[in-house]
């Protein structure tokens, strides 16, 4: 018997389920627990409305307050001058 799919399965799977990329034993898998997850279907109509939406606005220019955008700037430097963190040592 094949493993069934967990709600932890499904988020990190989904993005290739909408494009059926995964392998069939898995696509079906991943399918049957979307039809029987209320919590999963609702993440699923979530996600593909998100992707439509951000589709639509992809090639709009939107103009963001100077304030804003000065604060971005600060932060973002701000984060690139951070030293790297020691690597782990397992």
């Amino acid at each position: 018997m094949k493993s069934e799919i967990t709600c932890k399965d499904c988020v990190d799977l989904l993005m290739d389920y909408i494009d059926h990329s995964l392998d069939p034993g898995t696509y079906s898998r991943l399918d049957d627990h979307l039809h029987s997850c209320p919590p999963c279907i609702h993440f699923l109509k979530s996600y593909r409305k998100c992707s439509e939406l951000s589709g639509q606005l992809k090639d709009q220019r939107v103009q963001i307050p100077l304030e804003l955008e000065n604060r971005l700037k600060g932060f973002l430097k701000a984060e690139i001058a951070k030293p790297e963190p020691p690597a782990s040592k397992h």
